[in-house]
């Protein structure tokens, strides 16, 4: 039986583990799974609001649902940062352009839903939820896509 204690490891090799730790702290994490199908749902939700406050005629409530979408969508960012999302690391430099990409994507995708709705003869409440929807799919593939995106550059730089 030996009593022997351990060797401390080297400095060489202390500095290798502590490169490695520090890596892995730096490794940006996943957005949270519920993320994209949450905001899919309050885009779905707003659009669909929109257009039952325009059908009925109920114009002045559009502030408030702006409000609460806002609201909504504002607490659930800040939900998923402090559980761990990539934006908790900070944002890689040359992130800017794909981020406006990906907000043209849903204003466009949004906005093509609502055209084909209108020709499609739908009212307003199936246009807004049709727009809603188109937005919030297309804000779920982007984050997604932003997501792996942001990962890569942070792993390689």
């Amino acid at each position: 039986m030996s009593d022997s204690a351990p060797t401390p490891p080297s400095a060489a090799e202390a500095l290798r583990l502590a490169d490695r730790a520090g890596a892995a702290a730096r490794r940006p994490g996943e957005l949270p799974r519920w993320y994209g199908p949450a905001f899919a749902f309050a885009f779905a939700a707003y659009g669909l609001g929109i257009g039952h406050v325009i059908e009925t005629g109920q114009i002045a409530l559009i502030g408030g649902l702006a409000g609460g979408f806002a609201a909504l969508t504002g607490g659930l960012a800040r939900f998923a940062m402090r559980s761990d999302g990539i934006v908790r690391r900070g944002m890689p430099d040359g992130i800017g352009g794909p981020v406006a990409s990906a907000v043209l994507a849903v204003c466009a995708a949004s906005g093509a839903a609502m055209v084909l709705a209108w020709w499609a003869g739908g009212g307003p409440r199936w246009i807004g939820g049709t727009a809603g929807l188109a937005a919030g799919l297309t804000f779920w593939a982007g984050t997604s896509r932003l997501n792996r995106r942001v990962r890569r550059l942070q792993e390689a730089g």
